[in-house]
């Protein structure tokens, strides 16, 4: 069976370009390796990342991110068994939601203009995996 966990953190700086580039070459090569699979989210110096694979292997990746001195205040809000993958064809797809045009999907308009912080996923967990997917289809 596998597993998925999905956390934010705060990006101890804004992300270049060349930076984000960097952080994804690592992220999809180890990924690949661990047979885990997921979408990361960036903007406003925020990231969202929803991991799915063997329970174990993302939970040794999720401490490995926590440790990562290019962000902080790193919150794991949902965790659960999953039937299948959502993201098995990616390693780690990516949205840079800096660069959406807001004026394609009005359903994430508040999220898009005011940034992961704004989703309040102290509530509905399954919220921001809802979002997430609705990214996936909708950019990727």
């Amino acid at each position: 069976m596998e597993h998925e966990l999905i956390y934010t953190s705060c990006a101890t700086r804004e992300m270049s370009e060349k930076d984000l580039i960097e952080l994804l070459e690592q992220s999809r090569e180890k990924n690949a390796r661990l047979n885990i699979t997921g979408l990361l989210l960036y903007g406003k110096r925020e990231f969202a990342q929803l991991l799915e694979g063997d329970k174990n292997e993302i939970f040794k990746l999720y401490d490995t991110i926590v440790k990562d001195d290019r962000h902080h205040h790193v919150d794991l809000f949902w965790e659960s068994k999953i039937e299948r993958k959502s993201f098995k064809d990616w390693s780690m797809a990516f949205l840079n939601i800096n660069d959406i045009d807001k004026n394609k999907l009005k359903a994430y308009s508040e999220f898009l203009q005011e940034g992961i912080s704004s989703l309040n996923l102290t509530g509905d967990k399954s919220r921001g995996r809802q979002l997430m997917i609705g990214m996936r289809d909708s950019f990727l």
